[in-house]
């Protein structure tokens, strides 16, 4: 028992050590404060003009240093929601792939999914069979 507060101990004064670098969080507020009243103006003038980011006039001084790149697709086109059809296959198993199937009705994305299954089974059973050994090798060296 001793030991382990000892290490206890060690770990929290060693973490306190590596927290005193505050350099890390600092940073400019008067360039947070110029982007935030920049946001507040051009919501409002947006707002105000009941506009959608195609009708933006880019020459307007307002929007002068908004950035528009509409090439770059917010989501993938063959995307539920954005996420890749393996980790819907890979968090949700196979109510992940059911949602793919039914979200964007592409096969490929449907057969990533399922291999996202397959892996997560993998994981899982290698986990079940791991924690099975080792409560047996326990109970097989407490009954030697």
């Amino acid at each position: 028992m001793k030991k382990l507060g000892f290490l206890l101990i060690a770990v929290l004064m060693s973490a306190n050590v590596f927290a005193r670098n505050a350099s890390l969080f600092s940073y400019n507020h008067a360039k947070v404060e110029k982007a935030l009243v920049s946001a507040t103006v051009l919501d409002h003038f947006v707002s105000n003009n009941v506009l959608t980011a195609d009708q933006l006039n880019i020459d307007n001084p307002v929007v002068a240093n908004l950035k528009v790149s509409a090439n770059v697709p917010v989501m993938g086109p063959n995307s539920a929601l954005g996420i890749p059809g393996f980790v819907w296959g890979l968090v949700f198993n196979l109510t992940g792939v059911l949602i793919v199937y039914l979200v964007t009705e592409d096969q490929e994305e449907t057969k990533k999914a399922f291999y996202g299954c397959i892996v997560n089974s993998l994981i899982s059973a290698g986990c079940v069979i791991l924690f099975w050994g080792t409560i047996f090798g326990a109970a097989v060296t407490t009954s030697s």
